[in-house]
Order: C-alpha cells, then structure tokens, then sequence
C-alpha cells in the first residue's frame, strides 16, 4: 500500500550570526508549517516538522534524505517550505538569469542546486510535491516596487493586515545574504559543481511568486499559504494539480503570482491526481484520484431544498454517494453498526448504481439527515460495473474517514426576515456534463439576477467594457428578474450560455455573483453578494474533467 512522508519547514526567524546580525523575522512562516503538517497528518502522511532552529541545512538534508530512503515506487513526499528565500551567483552556467534561487535556512541557504541533489536520491516511481511560500528574489528595486504596489486597491484588498502596517516580505536582506554567501562561497560553490545528479523521480513545485516577485508575509499565514488553504477547503477541493495551482492564482493579486514547475520523470497519473493524494492513480479499493471527484457547497441552507453535488468519475465508470452526519460513520469496520437511517444515507443501498452528473440527496434521506445536524459530510465510490464492486475507488478511505469534506448547514431565513443575500455552487462542475445549479437567497420578498464569467475582473468597473456574450452571461440581460417562493431557490445557467462560457474558460473556472432588488422590473435598493469594488474576489467552481 503507498505510504506518504511529510516534511514542513517554517522559520520566522534565522541565525543572526550566520547572516551578519540580520535575524529575518517573520509572522506566519511557523503557522504556514503547523497548518501544512496538520492537513498532512489528516490524510494520513508521517509528518514532522522543522522550525528555526530545528531548520539548519543540515537536517532539513538528513531529514529529506532520509525519506528518500524510506520510499519506495508509489510512493509520495511532501515537502513544504516557508521562510525567505533569495538567489546567489551561478558559478555553473545552467541558470539563464545567472542565479541559483535558495531557500534561507537557520544557519545557511540551501541552493535549488543541492535540492535537485536531494531529489536524485529518491526511487523512480516515487512522487515529491514541493510547496515553497518565499520570495525568488531580494533586490531593493523590487522591494521598493512593492513598497509602491502594496498601496494598491487591488494589493490591500487581498492582503490581510492593518491598512498602515508596513509590507512585510519573504526577500531577504540583499546585505544579510551577501554575508552569508562571503563566509560560505566555497562550501556553495562545491556544491553549485557537485549537485548535478540526474532526477528519477518526478517533482511538482508550487512556490509562492514567479523569479522576479515577492511573496507577502502575514500575521496568520503567508498569503500564497491563507489562499492554498482556502482552495483547499479542509480537503474539499477536488480537481487535479493545475488546477489546483490556477484556483491559487486565481485569489492572488497580480503583483505575486504562484508557479508551477516539474522537475524529474514526466508522470501524468501524478498530474492527474488530486493534491496530496497517497494513493495512485491506478489503485483499488480504498484509494483516491483516478480521475474520480465530488464536490459541494461549503454551506447550504437547512430547509426544503435538498444539497445537490457535483460528480467527476472516469468515462464508462459508475458511482455511489454517501452521506453521513458523523464523518467516522464512513470507517465501517469501528462503526458500521452505528449507522442508521438518520445519520447515514448510500445510494448503493437503495438504488443502482449511477451515472451522470449533478447527484441531488433524494428528498427523504436530506429531511432526516438534516433534523438536529449542524453539518453533513460525503464521499464517492466509483466502479466499473453497472451492478457489482468491480476496481473499485473511493474518495476518502475508510481509515482516512476524518478527512472527507463536509456541507455546514445554516438557519434559514424567516418569513418576513430578508435574511443574508448569498448565492452558492458545487467547487466543481464536470466541464462535459449539465449546466450549473446555483442556490440562491435574495432574501424575502426580493427579485435576483445572476451573473457569471470567465474572469471575476469582469466583475469591476474598469474592465466592464470588454464583456461579451463569450465570456459573461447576466441573467438580467436577458430576461426579467427572477423570483421564487421559496428561499434558498435554485437557478440553473441556460444552456446557450453555459456552452459559450466553458468554451472560453481558459483559467479552467467560471466565477459568480448574484444582484438582489426590490422590484420585479427595477434596481430598486439593490444589492450584491460581490460588489463591483471587489468583484475581483468573487466566488468560482473548476470546469473538472474525466480523465
């Protein structure tokens, strides 16, 4: 069975006496490792963790190198890195820009070179995701750039601090480094010459910013790690590792954009799996990815209208869904015997199995699963056979059953009571398969309008001017507002206008908002869940797959 190790590394400060008596203090690096060792622990990986001190270049390579001893073909490493980083001369020649890009560690810098070292000793077969949240670079130029851009509207409305609080940065002080790099020029020079092994294995890197940026540090996490881990969405996130990465880029502001690099072995069963994925793309029973996936809203009304998923399963494949109110009712081995009628639902158990994609909770299961429940959690089974568990898959393992994603269900409005405009959709949406449901809540005794496009900067004032009927669809464009009943109501994107927009989603995403007013025919006190001022910001769901 693949097995997964777990490094995460995080310094909010170094060594003043290896750097010239600079300490390098930052906030959220240490958070960004404890959260990233935590998601880690969750699905199942060995995890440690190596902060400041603990983080000399010395046993982050022992503890790397140990785990390239420790796995085998299959397996998978996951190697996070939060910290400065900075760039020293190339003395080799294999760099375009003339510099090796490193990662700042308590006692030194550790080159991309000696990685690359510490890569080669890893298995062919065996998968390494590395996740680096520090800066590439660390020249005052580029520092009194961001300085400048820091004041932005687009910069402060996604960087979470204090309005007057200086920008704080993953760049290392240039003269801090250079210190470091005089007191330690031969030792990196040899290893500059020596590190030049072949890789076997196959590496995908997610840093934090492109070679010329800077990533922004913050009181809670660095900001490419707060939006890592809002893609995320405690494991909810369902799409493949670029996807993965564009959702980041997507909620980053333009100034630090997150890359994404492959080093060793092409391995497109890799690419293809869910992030952070231990198991193989080709594994059984009690594995994830192969090209399977389901996703929900975050959150969803408590009230007459039942949850509605969105499901990815291989072309020619099945499914089954299950839901439960207790996520430890999916280990059926310990708790199979506690399940009942009330607190756990499986399609399999009283329909064939399925095919297609939305799934909605069959009215009777969601009316008992929701009495008393302030949350439901799910999973995917997919198989080949029409009628029987053949290679069987599932999302979350029966022993990983803690980390299956889950609906947070709230209060719904009361007659008379507007309540809180929102408007919600599955993360994912099969980009081959039915138009889009979005649930909405106007409020009572209001009208709505939906909008949807290829890229939430549509949404602002300065580029609503390049709209068109390719890359946005406003429902009030086109037809009267909408009205219903019943709150949350359920609108569904027209067909036309879903063919012309998942053509033209080249971010591999469509994003949405919904208006509400007060009249029928007129914006009459109206209202937006994304307001123009930030419609940069507005909520999405990936155009997934079958793979």
């Amino acid at each position: 069975m693949p097995k997964g190790i777990a490094i995460n590394i995080g310094l909010n400060f170094v060594n003043p006496a290896a750097y010239g008596g600079w300490d390098g203090e930052l906030a959220g690096c240490i958070n960004d490792a404890r959260d990233m060792n935590q998601i880690a622990i969750g699905l199942g990986y060995t995890a440690s963790i190596l902060t400041d001190s603990q983080a000399t270049s010395a046993e982050v390579a022992r503890v790397i190198g140990q785990a390239a001893r420790d796995l085998v073909s299959g397996d998978i490493c996951l190697i996070t890195y939060s910290g400065h980083g900075g760039q020293i001369n190339d003395v080799t020649g294999d760099e375009p820009d003339g510099k090796d890009e490193t990662w700042v560690l308590w006692d030194r810098q550790l080159l991309d070179d000696e990685l690359n070292g510490l890569w080669s000793n890893f298995e062919a077969g065996v998968r390494i995701f590395v996740l680096s949240d520090s800066c590439n670079s660390g020249t005052v130029a580029r520092m009194v750039s961001f300085k400048r851009k820091f004041r932005s509207a687009e910069f402060a409305s996604q960087y979470e601090r204090r309005v007057n609080d200086a920008p704080r940065v993953r760049a290392a002080d240039p003269e801090a480094l250079r210190a470091n790099y005089e007191a330690n020029r031969s030792d990196y020079e040899v290893s500059q010459w020596t590190h030049r092994a072949t890789v076997n294995a196959s590496v995908i890197l997610i840093s934090g910013c492109q070679d010329n940026q800077l990533s922004s540090d913050g009181d809670a996490n660095g900001l490419f790690t707060q939006r890592l881990k809002e893609v995320w969405n405690n494991g909810s996130f369902s799409g493949d590792y670029a996807r993965f990465h564009s959702a980041i880029v997507a909620r980053m502001p333009s100034d630090q954009t997150p890359n994404l690099f492959k080093t060793g072995i092409a391995n497109p069963a890799f690419d293809a799996q869910k992030p952070f994925t231990i198991g193989t793309a080709t594994s059984g029973s009690g594995s994830s990815g192969g090209g399977m996936s389901i996703s929900g809203p975050s959150s969803f009304t408590n009230g007459t209208i039942p949850i509605t998923f969105s499901v990815s399963v291989p072309s020619g494949h099945f499914f089954a869904v299950e839901v439960a109110t207790d996520a430890s009712l999916f280990n059926n081995a310990v708790n199979g015997s506690q399940r009942n009628d009330n607190n756990f639902y499986a399609s399999w158990k009283v329909r064939p199995f399925l095919q297609g994609s939305p799934f909605t909770l069959p009215a009777d299961a969601w009316n008992r699963l929701r009495q008393g429940a302030s949350r439901l959690y799910y999973r995917l089974w997919c198989t080949a056979s029409s009628t029987d568990w053949v290679s069987q898959q599932v999302s979350v393992s029966d022993s990983n059953a803690s980390a299956a994603p889950s609906i947070a269900l709230t209060s719904p409005a009361q007659t008379g009571d507007e309540g809180s405009p929102s408007i919600t959709a599955p993360s994912s949406i099969p980009a081959n398969g039915q138009a889009p449901r979005f649930q909405v809540n106007p409020g009572a005794n209001r009208y709505y309008a939906v909008e949807v496009s290829t890229n939430p900067w549509y949404f602002t004032p300065q580029y609503s001017g390049q709209r068109n009927d390719d890359n946005f669809y406003g429902s009030w464009k086109v037809t009267p507002f909408e009205s219903s009943a019943l709150y949350p109501a359920t609108f569904e994107l027209p067909g036309t206008a879903w063919n012309r927009l998942r053509a033209n989603a080249t971010t591999g995403k469509l994003y949405y908002r919904m208006w509400w007013t007060d009249s029928p025919t007129q914006w009459v006190n109206h209202g937006c869940t994304t307001p123009d001022s930030s419609g940069q910001n507005a909520p999405n769901f990936m155009l997934s797959r079958d793979l």
